[in-house]
């Protein structure tokens, strides 16, 4: 079977170098590049409210371009959608839901519906995944995998365990950026640092207590899968009924 291609939209810089190195694990563990190959070029779209912003008054328009933008790669197979979840709204056809605390899934549920617009689940599957809160939430989970693993020339060297690792990264603490740079002894860059913490994590830490990770592995799956069959996705769905 041929490869088809999966391309990458992420928020950052940091984002940009360090998702790539996540999907890679992924798809090792799973034994996917025998039909996926990763675009090398992920695409920096800014945060979650910047995909929703309406152009020439039409909702979503910039989330359909960009979907537009991604056929125009050749052998495309999917498009995933990383964003942080640290939004305080969920975005709608009328703008921000005002009155309501954010929703990853519903969030999700509602950029991948509006995927279809564009031959997103037709044309090329679609996922949508939010890392809660931030994708460094994801390294909090797993710092102390951090201990002794890391070349003698590593910025990111712990030399003991951290004891206040907070029980559930998916809530607290809001700031994770300021949280790693706080207790890295020679501080935390997300441009410079996040590739290497990405490289260097235990992925099955992070499984453990992040919610929204086991979301991404469940959407690569369904990703590699859904090519496999010959067919295309787009999720997460919106609930029958």
């Amino acid at each position: 079977m041929n490869q088809k291609r999966l391309v990458l939209m992420v928020e950052g810089h940091g984002d940009a170098a360090a998702a790539p190195v996540l999907v890679k694990r992924l798809l090792k563990e799973q034994g996917g590049f025998d039909v996926v190959f990763l675009d090398p070029d992920p695409i920096r779209i800014g945060h979650y409210p910047e995909v929703c912003k309406k152009e020439t008054q039409k909702p979503f328009a910039k989330w359909h371009r960009l979907l537009k933008t991604c056929q125009k790669r050749e052998n495309l197979g999917a498009v995933l959608l990383l964003l942080d979840g640290d939004s305080d709204w969920v975005w709608d056809h009328n703008g921000p839901v005002k009155g309501e605390p954010f929703c990853a899934m519903r969030a999700a549920q509602i950029l991948a519906q509006e995927a279809r617009k564009v031959g997103g689940g037709y044309l090329f599957s679609v996922a949508v995944v939010f890392a809660c809160k931030e994708l460094e939430s994801w390294f909090i989970a797993a710092a102390n995998s951090l201990v002794g693993k890391h070349p003698p020339d590593s910025r990111l060297i712990l030399s003991q365990p951290l004891p206040d690792i907070p029980p559930d990264p998916e809530t607290s603490p809001r700031d994770a950026k300021g949280w790693l740079g706080k207790r890295i002894p020679a501080g935390y860059n997300p441009v410079r640092d996040q590739k290497e913490l990405a490289e260097r994590v235990d992925l099955d830490l992070i499984r453990q207590k992040m919610r929204s990770f086991r979301r991404l592995d469940k959407a690569m799956k369904e990703i590699v899968q859904a090519i496999r069959d010959g067919r295309a996705i787009s999720t997460p769905e919106f609930p029958l009924g």
